[in-house]
């Protein structure tokens, strides 16, 4: 056998392999020229292969479903018949450990981001200028935040000692102070004055009841009187 047991899967971008993780074997959904995802078999390495079949189609589905790729079964039956042909039942299996190839790089140096932003932008660093040449202006990581004076804030205005406030507060002019004054007093002579004309018209309603009443004893005794 070959280092390598791998199968096209009909349909797909992808491939499926045969290989170790560990002390286990595994199986690995490869596109292009490299393993993507990885499923480890519940058989370690160098022992019967009784139950590779089923731990092998058992894998792919959740390779398959990883990636949310859906195939017939018909399609992963023959992908897995198709691997175990190339898997002797009988002797040794020499098969090398297949490396996951991540999508990004798992890390980056800030540094380097900066340098190479610093080059495309055609940037020049303090070092990089001649003693005749006059830099714009500084873009090396290593000087950033080091260089570059802040401004002296303004200070805030101090408390008064008369008065014990932070801010002068602005001054309300006497005319300000007579007009509020004379708005006040306009508002309150027409309050009194419509409460005066409701008393009036009160006090006609009491007289004009007064005079009902005054009129109905009246016939009251004058109807009283001619019954006898």
């Amino acid at each position: 056998m070959s280092d390598e047991a791998i199968v096209k899967i009909p349909g797909t971008t992808f491939s499926f392999k045969f290989g170790i993780e560990g002390k286990n074997y595994a199986v690995y959904l490869v596109q292009g020229a490299h393993a993507i995802s990885s499923k480890k078999l519940n058989i370690l390495k160098g022992t019967t292969l009784r139950d590779l079949p089923e731990e092998a189609e058992n894998g792919l589905r959740f390779l398959l479903d990883s990636e949310e790729v859906y195939i017939s079964p018909v399609v992963v039956d023959r992908v897995v018949t198709d691997l175990m042909e190339q898997i002797p039942k009988d002797g040794q299996i020499f098969v090398k450990e297949t490396t996951i190839k991540p999508d990004i790089e798992t890390s980056v140096r800030v540094l380097d981001l900066i340098e190479q932003s610093d080059h495309r932008a055609g940037k020049k660093s303090m070092e990089e200028y001649t003693p005749g040449e006059k830099p714009k202006f500084d873009a090396s990581a290593s000087d950033i935040g080091m260089k570059k004076s802040l401004k002296t804030p303004k200070p805030l205005p101090k408390r008064s000692a008369v008065t014990g406030q932070d801010y002068p507060k602005p001054a309300i002019s006497a005319k300000d102070d007579y007009l509020a004054l004379e708005e006040k007093l306009n508002s309150l002579t027409n309050e009194v004055q419509s409460l005066q004309e409701t008393i009036a018209k009160n006090k006609k309603a009491i007289t004009s009841m007064k005079k009902q009443i005054t009129t109905l004893k009246k016939s009251s005794k004058e109807l009283k009187e001619s019954s006898k």
